[in-house]
């Protein structure tokens, strides 16, 4: 089953997808933290702010929760590695 799921994410190794799910889920976590403490802080924020600021929380623990069990579940994998790539091109610039 490991075998399938390496195979099906591109040929990347256990610990690159580990890695990256590690990441977008602290970048997550941290900009969640960010815009919900920014938005109690500020009166003129509205619940929009809140929301996001919720969201990108639960982002975040959803990729470091999904770290561990990469590889157990191949389309979990799959659908997770598309949201920490496109949170983690969208927050910072690709360095190509």
């Amino acid at each position: 089953m490991a075998y399938e799921a390496r195979h099906l994410l591109g040929g990347g190794g256990l610990d690159e997808l580990q890695r990256l799910f590690l990441d977008a889920g602290r970048v997550s976590l941290l900009a969640g933290w960010v815009v919900v403490t920014y938005s109690f802080g500020n009166p003129a924020a509205d619940a929009g702010h809140v929301f996001l600021g919720f969201a990108l929380l639960l982002l975040g623990v959803l990729l470091l929760t999904l770290s561990p069990a990469a590889y157990q579940f191949p389309w979990v994998a799959r659908v997770v590695t598309v949201v920490a790539k496109a949170v983690l091109n969208h927050l910072f610039a690709p360095a190509n």
